[in-house]
């Protein structure tokens, strides 16, 4: 017991030692190179928005915010019904929801959004593309590449968690009269959920934070304006720093707040 005490004494001097050392080698790199900071350009009027310069990076937080939570309700319903179809006895559907996968984890997040934003709206029906014209188009295809290259690792994620619960549990539901879909919605997927929690948490940490290539088709997103805020003031080390910040409190926020429910969730005794 002693000695663990020691360890995490030991443990803890060394990384406030690592810390400061960091600390002072930033700062002498500044001063070596005359460089300043200048935290009060966030009070001062942007010419991106109305407000400050730290408005204008809370709006495109919030539509980052809006992104990921539209991107992860679709991304959970399409992984669903792709990782249901991957355990399908049909042949056909089971290897459809095969290339699915194998087609959208394969290809590079970012060709997915020009892809959508410069190919399939384009191609749609003139109802649809006539309202996505009037509706941001660009968000819009943001959304449908984070959804579906993000369900392809969610669909994986929620076979996992289908296999994983005994099959005595489906056999004794059957025994009780339940049909397959019953046993699926009312037996199956719950457990395989609160099973496969903590991997679904880090898909929608993956999600949120994947929204910043957004700003490649000009959606003005968290990353997007923290990049003109610098591009503004000339405050590279200050904007990526903000940038930074404010990505580290939503994924906190989602890990919290997924902690929070993986506790609900929990079965008694464990």
């Amino acid at each position: 017991m002693q000695r663990s005490v020691y360890q995490q004494v030991i443990a803890v001097v060394v990384v406030v030692a690592l810390a400061v050392f960091a600390f002072l080698r930033v700062r002498a790199g500044f001063a070596a190179n005359s460089i300043t900071l200048d935290w009060s350009i966030f009070s001062k009027p942007s010419q991106l928005t109305q407000g400050t310069y730290l408005t204008t990076i809370l709006i495109g937080m919030l539509l980052t915010i809006r992104l990921a939570l539209i991107g992860i309700v679709f991304a959970m319903l399409l992984g669903t019904l792709v990782g249901v179809s991957r355990l399908s006895h049909n042949p056909v559907v089971n290897r459809v929801a095969a290339a699915y996968v194998e087609f959208f984890r394969n290809t590079p997040l970012l060709v997915q959004i020009f892809f959508w934003n410069f190919g399939v709206i384009n191609v749609l029906p003139a109802p649809i593309k006539n309202w996505l014209f009037n509706h941001s188009p660009e968000q819009w295809a943001v959304i449908a590449a984070l959804s579906v290259y993000t369900s392809s690792y969610i669909a994986e994620t929620i076979r996992a968690g289908i296999l994983s619960v005994p099959k005595g549990q489906t056999e004794a539901a059957k025994s009780l009269g339940l049909n397959g879909s019953q046993v699926l919605s009312l037996v199956t997927l719950p457990q395989a959920f609160r099973a496969v929690l903590p991997p679904l948490g880090s898909q929608f940490l993956n999600l949120t934070k994947n929204s910043s290539l957004a700003s490649q088709i000009g959606v003005a997103e968290l990353f997007y304006y923290g990049t003109q805020v610098q591009s503004y003031t000339f405050r590279g080390f200050e904007s990526i720093t903000a940038i930074t910040v404010a990505y580290l409190v939503l994924s906190l926020t989602i890990t919290f707040l997924l902690n929070l429910l993986s506790r609900r969730l929990a079965l008694p005794g464990r």
